[in-house]
């Protein structure tokens, strides 16, 4: 039973930790403003997209973990590391031009799934646990990234950008700090 809760709350504060991308982004595009029916579809984009890339990345991630047994779970630690690492860098010294250019759907799909592609990322490195586990976190990452990309846009309108700048250092935090549990187990 304990060992079940110590999983929930792993996915629980990875989720969070993918959701600060979505939430920090969102953010910008508050202070811009955004229709409703954008933001609902910028909102279930980014669910789905969570959802579908941890998938992919999970099996693509059971495939190398019976191709390649251990080393995969070493690759899999240097992958959370990597994109943590990267969205520090991404954070502190690139300058964030929202990529949503319209509210066409198109414009709000290609948001959605350049968000979203973290998610692929950590996937992969789930795909080495069990499949249960995977898909619960698939499940959780798409829930939690859809509500805090809400979540942000809303607050966007009376905040400013400083918010989105802690929340993904934060993220990316946590992520390195999950990829340094791996080597260690």
């Amino acid at each position: 039973m304990a060992n079940h809760i110590h999983d929930l709350m792993e996915i629980f504060v990875m989720s969070l930790a993918l959701g600060m991308d979505a939430f920090s982004l969102a953010l910008g595009l508050g202070l811009q403003g955004l229709k409703r029916d954008t933001a609902v579809q910028l909102m279930l984009s980014i669910g789905i997209y969570h959802v579908m890339f941890t998938v992919f990345g999970l099996l693509a991630g059971m495939v190398l973990q019976g191709l390649m047994g251990n080393v995969a779970k070493w690759f899999a630690a240097l992958v959370l590391i990597g994109l943590g690492v990267h969205m520090v860098y991404a954070t502190l010294f690139k300058s964030h031009a929202d990529p949503l250019v319209g509210s066409s759907l198109t414009a709000v799909t290609v948001f959605a799934a350049s968000v979203s592609l973290d998610a692929l990322s950590v996937g992969f490195s789930l795909g080495l646990r069990t499949t249960g586990f995977g898909v619960t976190a698939a499940v959780s990452f798409g829930v939690w990234g859809a509500a805090m990309c809400g979540l942000g846009l809303l607050i966007g309108k009376r905040a400013s950008r400083w918010i989105g700048l802690y929340g993904q250092l934060l993220g990316a935090a946590i992520l390195i700090g999950f990829g340094l549990r791996t080597f260690i187990h």
